[in-house]
């Protein structure tokens, strides 16, 4: 008998498929390769962070004293001498500024009296400190760290920016030993609230803030930071600005009181009044905001000065909210202002 073996019939796959498996696979390549690729940038990026904040630590060292405030140290530079019993200036920044960005006022006032700045816990030369990161704990841990230095008051306080908030915060606290208060186009404690506008940028901002510490980490605000214009301070204090946007702590101090918001502005609202204590209100005109968002700043600032039945507000133009204390210019009036409100705490005139 023949036997009749049948060949088995062979499968041919459509042209479609194949395109199909070739292009999945293709796919698989490319994103494989783009992980790799994404986290190769991040180690590098890290790794880069880590050397650079070392080489930065290295570079500039604290000017001041470090002082013990309970377990961490805040970074103190105080300078010149209380004269005819002129009360000692303490000049508080703004969000993410550091002490170097006094380098124009600070060296004019301590030709007067005894002057001191300071970086704020995690902040510049200072050790990460204890949270919330609000203006009631801010100001609490700004009382020991004076105390501990031995730095005796009456005191005129100067903030600038979100230091304005810090230093009402103060003054409400610890009112016995305020004698002056100085605002720097300060913050005001609706302009997060009262408009839509403002509640709109809060979230805005609090996103951008709860990303950018992770950023940070990875070294990418140190380079965003190469590409920022310069200060336009003396060197190293340009410097030691530059190193600060680029720490990693400073990020994470800088977001939290970012986010601490709510809680700052609700704590310094309550402080109504602060009598007739010598103030002193400097307001920019050049935000880069739309009209009707200046025309709030404007009243706010003017806000501030009610504050108190002995204050001037003076409104310069062509100022931006910086140039208070970056620019050679307007740096001066900030300078006169603080020297104005010393004379009127020393001998109790009203300020002019």
């Amino acid at each position: 008998m023949t036997s009749i073996t049948q060949s088995p019939t062979a499968t041919i796959k459509p042209q479609s498929a194949r395109s199909t498996s070739r292009a999945f696979i293709w796919f698989k390549r490319v994103g494989l390769w783009s992980i790799i690729g994404i986290v190769s940038l991040a180690v590098v990026g890290a790794l880069y962070q880590t050397v650079a904040s070392g080489l930065d630590q290295h570079a500039y060292p604290a000017p001041g004293q470090m002082i013990d405030v309970g377990g961490y140290k805040l970074h103190l530079y105080c300078t010149g001498a209380n004269v005819k019993g002129s009360p000692t200036v303490i000049l508080e920044t703004g969000l993410g500024s550091i002490s170097s960005a006094w380098a124009r006022v600070q060296p004019e006032v301590a030709k007067a009296t005894r002057v001191c700045s300071y970086d704020r816990a995690g902040m510049g030369w200072s050790d990460p400190g204890s949270t919330p990161r609000d203006a009631q704990h801010i100001a609490q841990e700004l009382h020991t760290l004076l105390h501990n230095a031995n730095i005796s008051g009456p005191y005129v306080l100067v903030g600038w920016s979100y230091g304005g908030l810090y230093v009402r915060e103060y003054a409400g606290q610890y009112r016995d030993e305020v004698t002056g208060l100085v605002l720097l186009d300060s913050s005001h404690p609706d302009q997060w609230t009262s408009t839509p506008e403002g509640q709109a940028q809060f979230e805005t901002n609090a996103k951008i803030y709860s990303v950018a510490p992770i950023l940070a980490r990875l070294g990418v605000m140190r380079v965003m930071g190469l590409m920022q214009p310069a200060s336009d301070l003396p060197t190293p204090y340009n410097e030691t600005l530059k190193a600060s946007f680029a720490a990693t702590k400073d990020w994470d101090t800088q977001s939290a009181e970012f986010l601490a918001s709510p809680a700052t502005t609700n704590q310094v609202r309550k402080y109504i009044s602060l009598d007739n204590i010598p103030l002193y209100v400097l307001t920019a005109t050049e935000h880069g905001t739309p009209p009707a968002q200046e025309q709030l700043w404007q009243g706010w600032q003017t806000e501030l000065a009610a504050l108190s039945t002995n204050s001037v507000q003076q409104i310069v133009e062509s100022a931006d909210h910086a140039s208070f204390w970056r620019d050679p210019e307007t740096s001066k009036l900030s300078i006169a202002a603080i020297l104005k409100v010393i004379e009127a705490a020393r001998t109790g005139a009203i300020l002019k």
